[in-house]
C-alpha cells in the first residue's frame, strides 16, 4: 500500500462545475483502480491524500501535476503504509466554498470537521499532515 499527499492552488477561474467534473472523473478512475483518499477544497486551495498501488498513485499524481485547473502543486509526502485510512472512500470530498444556508450551519460544519480530524486515527505522517492542513484550510 502506498500513500501520497499534495496541496495546490485552484485557478481563480475554477467554477463549481469544474470541481464537479473533477470529482466525477476522479471517483470513476479511483473506483476502477482501487484508489482511496480524501480531497478538501476551501478558499481556492486543494489538499488531497491518495492511497493505493504505488505505480498507479504515482502515475495519477503525475497527471494531477500537469492539470491546468490548479497551480503551485506541492508534493508534501509519499510513503509505503500497511493499511488504508480511507477504506471504502473512492474520493471523499468537502467543498468549503459551497454556500451553506447560514453562518451557524457553516460554523457547525467547521466544528464537526475539526472534531473528526482530531479524533481520526492517524497511523502515518501523511495522514497526520493531511488532517492538519485540512483543518488549517477550514480555519481560513
Amino acid at each position: 500500500m502506498f500513500e501520497l499527499i499534495y496541496r495546490s492552488d485552484a485557478q481563480p477561474s475554477l467554477t463549481i462545475n469544474d470541481i464537479l467534473a473533477i470529482l466525477n472523473t476522479s471517483r470513476n478512475f479511483n473506483m476502477q483502480h482501487n484508489i482511496t483518499g480524501c480531497l478538501v477544497y476551501h478558499n481556492n486551495e486543494f489538499v488531497q491524500i491518495l492511497e493505493g498501488d504505488k505505480k498507479i498513485v504515482q502515475e495519477l499524481y503525475a497527471k494531477i501535476e500537469k492539470d491546468k485547473r490548479h497551480t503551485h502543486v506541492q508534493l508534501l509526502n509519499e510513503n509505503e503504509k500497511t493499511a488504508r485510512a480511507f477504506h471504502g472512500w473512492s474520493l471523499a470530498f468537502y467543498n468549503g466554498n459551497s454556500p451553506l444556508e447560514n453562518e451557524t450551519d457553516k460554523q457547525l460544519f467547521t466544528t464537526n470537521f475539526k472534531l473528526a480530524a482530531a479524533f481520526t486515527n492517524k497511523a502515518t505522517y501523511a495522514e497526520k499532515l493531511f488532517w492538519h492542513i485540512a483543518t488549517q484550510l477550514m480555519e481560513k
